[in-house]
Parts: C-alpha cells; sequence; structure tokens
C-alpha cells in the first residue's frame, strides 16, 4: 500500500517535522494548539504552499474509534483533539491510504497501535508494548467505564483512579 501519508499531532510541527514528498494533513483543532510564533508562521508558509492540509472528521468518523478508546481505557487519557487525529488517521487507511500519524504522545500511541495505525514518534522513543486500563474505585475497588465522568465513587464517595490492566507486545 502506498499512498502514503502523514497526519500531524501539534508536536509534529512543533518539533519541525513535515514532509516535502508526502501529503501532511492536520486538524483544526491541532492547528489551534500552535501558540508560538515561530512555528505558527512556519505552519501558515506550509499551508499557503500547499505541503500541510486542513481536514476536520466527520461524527461518523470519531464514532468508528470508540470501542477502542473505550476497551482500552484511553477515552479519558486523550484530549479531543487526540481522538480527531487519531479519527483521521482511521478513515484514510479505511479509504486505501497508508497513514503515519506524526506524535510523541504515549497514549495516542496506544490507541494507534489496537487500531493498527503507524506512528512516527519525533523526540521520543515512541511506545513498544500497548496498555490496557480500567478504572477502579479506591475504597471499595468497584469497576467503573472508561467514560464514566466522575472522579468520585458512587458507592462509598472515593478516588476512582486508573489501573493498568496488561500491556501486550505488538511486535
Amino acid at each position: 500500500m502506498e499512498n502514503k501519508i502523514y497526519i500531524l499531532d501539534a508536536s509534529g510541527i512543533i518539533n519541525g517535522f513535515y514532509s516535502d514528498k508526502t501529503q501532511n494533513i492536520m486538524t483544526s483543532k491541532a492547528v489551534e494548539e500552535i501558540k508560538d510564533l515561530q512555528t505558527q508562521i512556519k505552519l501558515d508558509e506550509c499551508i499557503e504552499n500547499g505541503i500541510i492540509k486542513i481536514e476536520d472528521i466527520t461524527p461518523d468518523d470519531y464514532e468508528k474509534i470508540m470501542p477502542t478508546l473505550l476497551e482500552s481505557g484511553d477515552f479519558l487519557r486523550l484530549s479531543d483533539t487526540d481522538k480527531q487525529i487519531v479519527a483521521l488517521a482511521l478513515k484514510y487507511k479505511n479509504n486505501g491510504y497508508n497513514p503515519i500519524t506524526v506524535t510523541d504522545d504515549y497514549s495516542m500511541q496506544n490507541t494507534l497501535k489496537l487500531l493498527d495505525l503507524k506512528f512516527k514518534p519525533v523526540n521520543t522513543k515512541g511506545i513498544k508494548n500497548t496498555i490496557q486500563w480500567k478504572r477502579i474505585c479506591k475504597g471499595c475497588k468497584k469497576e467503573y467505564e472508561a467514560d464514566y465522568p466522575y472522579d468520585e465513587c458512587e458507592i462509598c464517595g472515593s478516588e476512582i483512579i486508573r489501573k493498568r490492566v496488561g500491556g501486550r507486545n505488538n511486535y
């Protein structure tokens, strides 16, 4: 599968990564994370020259990643921007492309790996194993769904924490 494209997280462009030879795509939310002037100028130049394209996802694209986010426990670990970037990568893979997501975010890498999507870290080594998380009450040990919106147990009022369930090497 040749059709290689890069899906850029803000950390990719901040750390100077983009390809002159391959299409680069960012979401508008990722663009909003660019705060320093030098990176913003470079980004604007890349957009103007067609090197980087801005594309957002649809609710259908978002829904396709939800089962993996909930099962892995990464739902609460990823920002909305991170979720959009993962959904965009999956959309391109499903459309016959070979997307490579450029990110140093370990939780995003975890989700990408679980979805069998490629990633390229810029300033880190990247993850080797995937991890799954569950949310449990620190007091009574009641388990909660990954998207449970509260930080306190509905039974005993104790703090709800994330606990690593296990990891698996996907190489």
